[in-house]
Formats: structure tokens, sequence, C-alpha cells
């Protein structure tokens, strides 16, 4: 079985392809980025498809010579700032992550795993949660065999850069950290690490479950998580 892993250079991502690198349960790991990611992976089994234009990035799918491809993880994401506005993330956050869904999609994947977030709604009146929910409303549409939707809440993390780390995200963090799994922490609407996001993600896509659409929100990423076995 093999698998695919978008935004594998960003947080959430990187721990996608370090836990699905490491499953048994794939012989093979695909991972579409712009460039390496920084995460240490045992590349015996992950092949890095490196391309700068994100346009090209579903016919590299189409081209891969594999007739084993089964799941699709994203965490595919970019902020307003990086992308210079909300228009242009939204044409990466949704528009990039459908082109690519639908590209895994016809060459075979039956599961898809996506990071959403808390509060998703396509009828949200706050644009970046109304885009989560477009992106999870279509997603479900493409009609995968099983399609996971991980809504965690303020994630915590890492990110190693100054553009996600601005002030706003800071302060949500720092928030996050000191609520993080304590008997409090619903009222920071349950944080959690992204390596918990990522492991339970994985986990989940490879059990034998048939639920069709499964949707995790924080609380129960943590109660999941605490129960993997490493």
């Amino acid at each position: 079985m093999s698998a695919i892993v978008l935004g594998a250079t960003g947080l959430c991502g990187g721990f996608f392809l370090k836990f699905a690198n490491q499953s048994t349960k794939l012989n093979k790991i695909y991972s579409l980025t712009r460039s390496k990611p920084k995460i240490e992976i045992d590349e015996t089994k992950c092949n890095f498809i490196l391309d700068k234009d994100s346009d090209n990035w579903d016919l590299k799918i189409k081209e891969l010579n594999d007739s084993n491809l089964e799941v699709l993880f994203t965490a595919l994401a970019t902020t307003r700032a990086s992308a210079g506005g909300f228009d242009n993330q939204y044409k990466i956050d949704h528009d990039l992550n459908m082109k690519l869904a639908k590209a895994a999609k016809e060459k075979g994947c039956k599961t898809v795993v996506v990071v959403s977030s808390m509060g998703a709604d396509v009828n949200s009146h706050f644009s970046y949660t109304r885009m989560k929910g477009e992106i999870e409303r279509d997603l479900i549409d493409m009609n995968f065999e099983k399609t996971i939707i991980l809504r965690p809440g303020i994630i915590l993390g890492d990110r190693g850069d100054k553009v996600h780390n601005g002030t706003g995200n800071g302060l949500a963090v720092s928030l996050g950290s000191m609520f993080y799994r304590s008997r409090l922490q619903r009222l920071a609407g349950y944080p959690v690490e992204a390596e918990e996001i990522s492991k339970v993600g994985v986990h989940l896509a490879l059990d034998d479950s048939t639920e069709k659409v499964r949707i995790i929100e924080s609380k129960e990423i943590l109660e999941i998580a605490a129960k993997i076995k490493d």
C-alpha cells in the first residue's frame, strides 16, 4: 500500500510524513513539495517529488507508476500573510487541495485525511473557518471510500519561521500551551500538539474502520492520541 503526503514542509504535514513512513502497513510514501522537508526521515521508502511550480503537482500524481496508491494525507495550507491576501490563500488551501485530491482519487486513492480547523463551517461569518468548511464539503463530495477530517483547536509545535509565528499566532500558542491537557483545556478549545494530530490521522487512515466520513474534533484527537501506542 502506498500513500501521498501533501504539505510536508509544514508542521502537521511533516508529522504525517514521519508517521506514514514509520507505519508497517505502508510500503511507499510520496511527498510533493516545493522544497525538501526539514523533518528527519528515513528515505528508504519515502520518495520526494520536488517541484517549485505547484500548478504541475496534479500531473506529477497522474504520472506516478504505482498501482497501490490508497491514501492521501493533506496538511497543505498557507497563511493570509504568506499568500499575500485571502484570495491567494484560498487558491492554495482550497483550490489546490481539491485539484490534487481529484488527481489522487483518479489514481486510486480510497482514503483522504485532511487537517481542517475547529469551527469549520460553510456558513461561518469568518472567511477562514468558512473556507475550511468549504474544503471539508468539497472533499466529502468527491466520495472517497473513507474521508477523515481533523479539526484541531490551537495547534502547538515549533513552526520555526517568522511568517507563521506572527503576534496573533504567538499569543494563541502561548495561551494554548498554558491550557494544554490541563483541567481547563476546554476554555482554550482543547489545544493539541501537531504531532498528535498527524499521529491520529495516520492511525485512523490505516485502521479497519469502514465509516465513510469521520470528523474528529480537537478533544477527540487528544483522547485518541493518548491511546495510541508508539
